[in-house]
């Protein structure tokens, strides 16, 4: 009957509390050294190292409790203060008489170098005369019909060369040739024609074409224009 005993009873387990931090024992910690031999392992891999680290330096008691009193005195005076508006920085402020002065100020200088600048740009323009606009039209148009007449009856003086000094002078020409001494030259007065072949130049052979072109009578030369003509007289009419 095993399975209906009565359970046993498990000793009770220590439970570990934190300890409680007293304030005033963060003054007396214990200061370590300024110098201490550490070991490092980067990682599991490495191999452990010595290396020797500088130690944390302890914090003055009453320097720090010195600086705490200063922070809070000088919270306190600064949540006294009113708060501050920008009429605090307004020490002096520019009046309208001020103000209406220095416009009326620049004004004046600029109405002094307004009148200096158009005294030096001033051009005294005055009334042409009528009298003398034609005098100087009749000069202008005197000069010019001088001109036109100089043109017409202008002599060039050009002398007339005949061909007999043209073919002289060409044949001085270290490049000029005469007509006999070209390469391809020939008198066309030794040349011969027989009729034979002058009047072969008159006509031509067809009958060997390639496209078989014949003659064309008067016969089918009337019927194309009839047809062309009946063609053009039916498109005319749409």
């Amino acid at each position: 009957m095993g399975l209906f005993g009565k359970k046993k009873d498990e000793p009770a387990q220590a439970v570990n509390r934190p300890t409680t931090v007293n304030a005033d024992d963060i003054w007396n910690t214990p200061v370590r050294p300024k110098r201490e031999t550490v070991s490092i392992k980067e990682s599991k891999f490495d191999d452990t190292k010595t290396e020797v680290v500088e130690g944390v330096v302890s914090v003055d008691q009453e320097e720090l409790k010195r600086n705490m009193a200063q922070l809070d005195k000088f919270v306190e005076e600064r949540d006294a203060k009113a708060p501050v508006t920008y009429h605090d920085f307004d020490t002096d402020p520019v009046h309208q008489d001020e103000v209406t002065k220095a416009q009326e100020g620049f004004e004046r200088d600029y109405a002094i170098s307004h009148k200096a600048y158009v005294d030096s740009h001033h051009e005294d323009i005055s009334v042409a005369n009528l009298e003398e606009i034609d005098d100087k039209l009749r000069v202008m148009i005197e000069e010019h019909n001088t001109k036109l007449h100089e043109l017409e009856t202008m002599d060039y003086d050009f002398n007339t060369v005949g061909d007999d000094e043209v073919q002289a002078k060409l044949a001085d020409l270290p490049y000029a040739l005469k007509e006999e001494e070209y390469e391809h030259y020939k008198d066309i007065k030794g040349v011969t024609v027989s009729q034979d072949e002058v009047d072969k130049l008159g006509s031509i052979d067809h009958s060997n074409d390639p496209d078989e072109i014949g003659e064309v009578t008067a016969e089918q030369l009337a019927e194309a224009t009839d047809k062309f003509e009946k063609e053009r007289a039916a498109k005319e009419k749409k």
